[in-house]
């Protein structure tokens, strides 16, 4: 290996014959998945029956099979892995072992043994590496090693010893050992694996195992349900991902729709979220734990290319590393790593709600390392950062790290490994690199924002604000960047010259809706009501901006006072809500399409969504804008559209104008009810509408919907809006009607006092809490 003059292990070309043979082996993992549930539901039956007399259950063949295949090719598994088709059945039978047997973890394991190095830098070794690694220390789905099959001697004992007693024998080390074995060989290697293809992969799942993390999707769909009914993370959780060397079935490639760059490149979509990791019980011992720590240690001070000192050392090879397609996701990793360890070990009784939304943009919160962790440690190493220096004052400059911050955040992956720093440091630190990095400046947070690659550094540096004072500070140094209209600009109207930038940053016409999405997210969640009013004028004088700007020079000069004036004050409300939303007003005479696609923008959705949680002076305007500016289709529309619905429509009736938005949309939606109620993404829309409407409204809207009993019966959405709505009790009558509305009053208070839900704001939820622990 380049830069390295240390040897290590080369497995043989694999023996023609073994090839053969391993290609030929009917392995399918979903069927021994069906025969393993098969043998283990039969006992359950028969113990469920008290059947003594009934005959054992034959030990699932495709069990018996794999490790008779394991233990003949255990001394040639590592040369078999740098071949195509022999390391995708290596990877099934490795999967298939390790899922119903502990003992066969230690010998996948110990058939690597001094391979580590070269399978890593392989093309088809490396999955096999990743996939043994994980799977070795997951615990096993049923270990039929030790079931009970009501038998004078196991079974799956039996077959073990018959496959892998020489083996075991031979290797008489524990999967902790071995681990941590195959963690010293990488260590040498560490520096050039970081930027190798294959083996960065490798080192992230060695890293991952020492930390005791791994990273799962943040809103992954709910469909990994057992047949016990837990989840089961070898189908479809979490070990389905290291599935890699499955064949995949040839279709028709698809067009890859571009990513729009008002939707943050769908990076909500991409997000990840760091949990314990599942591991068996021998390593999750005190001896384990503690080695782990120290291997965990040495990797990063290797991967970190200083000395044993926390000195501040000038920019070098660590940060071109940061940049490079290989060790910058590595790098990142490290940093959510050490961070998250560090929150757990000081937050660990503190539970905090889950409030990560897909649809409105709002990503999980990231755990954030204290002063003095390893994790400040290596990010200060990675920016070069000088600690002595002051954060405030004359002395506060750093000579190195405002350089770092402006260079990487161009970079798109240097950009990432600066988005995860703002979301995971201290407090004090994150208002420290925004000094740093010029973002209190409005000339050089002009020139992040125009930059195709640092806008998303400034996105996340406003989702991720620490404080009111330093919203404060972003609002006035965003106010004028928004007010003259080039972040608004919509990209019909742009022409081939704007997307050229020139240095000077004159005439842009680069839609940066994503930041205005953040910005006006930011003054809701943290800012003050001066905050919301002189960001929420800056948006209308901006969209007035951009209007004026595409008029023909004739009508500049007819009306230039006029539009002087028009200017100043800005485009009303109900005149920037179709530029935000991208959506034009269409008449109610047309006919209405249901399979109609809406399309909406989905940061001005989202900006929506915030503006209508602000203070009732400043969200009226915009409240009655939109109730006035949209009828009965476009309204049905927006309530029947996943991004609408959520962002749109649940912003009215879950937020503090529910009680005029209810009555209007109510009035406007009152025909297409019906429609609405039975459909996958509408029904959300009636069911919420119910609860927000008085008394004598919920009756009529129960009658309206009776009169559609054969719609809304024919699928799961409609019956539950007859249920929600009490439609059937309607019909008995008005007693049976208000009981149960009564009922579910009730269950939704006692739901309201279990999750904490309704309580209010600031210091009215605060005075709430305090009543009830002095009840208490």
């Amino acid at each position: 290996m380049e830069g390295n003059s240390q040897e290590y292990g080369r497995p043989r070309r694999p023996n023609a014959e073994t090839v053969s043979y391993l290609n030929g082996l009917p392995i399918d993992e979903k069927l021994a998945s069906e025969q393993v549930r098969a043998y283990v539901d039969s006992f359950q039956q028969n113990n469920d029956a008290d059947n003594t007399s009934a005959e054992a259950a034959e030990f699932p063949a495709l069990v018996n099979a794999t490790h008779a295949a394991l233990s003949s090719v255990f001394n040639e598994i590592a040369s078999l892995a740098c071949e195509e088709i022999p390391a995708q059945q290596i990877e099934t039978l490795v999967r298939i072992a390790c899922r119903y047997s502990a003992a066969a973890k230690r010998v996948v394991l110990a058939s690597l043994s001094g391979y580590w190095v070269f399978l890593s830098t392989h093309r088809f070794g490396s999955h096999v590496a990743q996939t043994v690694l994980r799977c070795a220390v997951a615990e096993c789905e049923v270990n039929l090693d030790e079931f009970d099959d009501k038998q004078d001697e196991c079974e799956g004992e039996m077959v073990i010893d018959d496959s892998y007693a020489s083996i075991l024998q031979e290797n008489t080390s524990f999967v902790p050992e071995i681990l941590l074995q195959a963690f010293e060989e990488l260590k040498p290697f560490a520096t050039d694996l970081t930027v190798h293809v294959c083996g960065t992969h490798v080192l992230r799942t060695a890293l991952c195992i020492l930390a005791g993390v791994e990273f799962v999707d943040a809103f992954a769909k709910p469909n990994g349900n057992k047949y016990d009914g837990s989840v089961n993370e070898w189908e479809s959780g979490v070990l389905s991902a290291t599935r890699r060397g499955k064949l995949k079935d040839k279709k028709k490639k698809k067009k890859k729709r571009k990513p729009d760059s008002d939707e943050g490149s769908s990076a909500e979509n991409k997000a990840t979220v760091m949990k314990k990791m599942n591991m068996i019980a021998d390593c999750q011992t005190t001896d384990f734990q503690n080695n782990a720590d120290v291997m965990l240690k040495d990797m990063v001070q290797v991967l970190s290319l200083s000395d044993a000192t926390n000195n501040v050392q000038p920019p070098g090879e660590l940060q071109q590393r940061t940049c490079h397609p290989s060790g910058g996701p590595l790098l990142v990793q490290i940093v959510r790593l050490l961070s998250y360890r560090d929150s757990s070990q000081h937050e660990a009784k503190k539970q905090v709600k889950d409030s990560a939304d897909r649809r409105l943009g709002i990503l999980p919160d990231e755990p954030k390392y204290s002063t003095g962790s390893d994790a400040e440690v290596f990010v200060h190493k990675l920016l070069c950062w000088d600690a002595s220096i002051p954060v405030e004052g004359d002395e506060a400059n750093q000579p190195h790290a405002g350089d770092i911050i402006y260079g990487l955040s161009g970079e798109p992956r240097g950009s990432i490994l600066l988005e995860t720093i703002f979301r995971t440091c201290p407090d004090e630190f994150h208002n420290a690199l925004c000094v740093a990095g010029g973002f209190y400046d409005e000339n050089t947070l002009k020139e992040y924002i125009y930059h195709g690659v640092s806008n998303f550094v400034v996105q996340a540096l406003l989702n991720s604000l620490r404080s009111r004072n330093q919203a404060n500070i972003m609002v006035k140094c965003l106010s004028p960047i928004i007010e003259d209209g080039s972040l608004l600009q919509p990209k019909k109207h742009r022409g081939p010259s704007d997307d050229q930038i020139d240095e000077n940053c004159d005439n842009k016409s680069i839609q940066r809706m994503g930041i205005i999405w953040r910005a006006v997210e930011m003054v809701s969640n943290s800012g003050s009501a001066q905050d919301q009013e002189q960001l929420i004028h800056a948006l209308m004088r901006g969209f007035a901006s951009m209007s004026f700007s595409g008029d023909d020079n004739a009508a500049k000069k007819d009306s230039e006072g006029k539009k002087k004036r028009s200017k100043s004050k800005g485009l009303s409300a109900k005149g920037c809500i179709p530029l935000l939303l991208g959506l034009t007003v269409s008449s109610d005479d047309e006919p209405y399409s249901s399979g109609e696609r809406l399309t909406l923008n989905a940061a001005g959705a989202r900006t929506m969504y915030h503006i209508f949680q602000f203070t009732e002076r400043l969200r009226s305007d915009w409240v009655n804008g939109f109730l006035n500016l949209y009828g009965t289709n476009d309204l049905a529309k927006i309530a029947n559209d996943g991004l609408g619905s959520r962002c749109i429509i649940d912003g009215l009736l879950d937020g503090p104008a529910k009680e005029v938005a209810s009555k209007s949309l109510y009035s406007k939606l009152f025909n297409r009810l019906p429609f609405l109620a039975a459909e996958r993404v509408g029904h959300h829309v009636v069911m919420k509408l119910f609860r927000a409407l008085p008394y004598d409204d919920k009756a009529v809207m129960s009658a309206e919907l009776s009169h559609s009993l054969n719609r809304l019966g024919s699928n799961a959405m409609g019956r539950s809006v007859m249920a929600t709505c009490a439609v059937k009790e309607y019909l008995e009558g008005e007693n049976a009607w208000k009981e149960a509305l009564a009922k579910q009053k009730v269950n939704e208070e006692w739901l309201k006092d279990i999750i904490g839900e309704d309580r209010g704001s600031g210091e009215e939820a605060g005075d709430k809490s305090r009543k009830k622990r002095r009840k208490e």
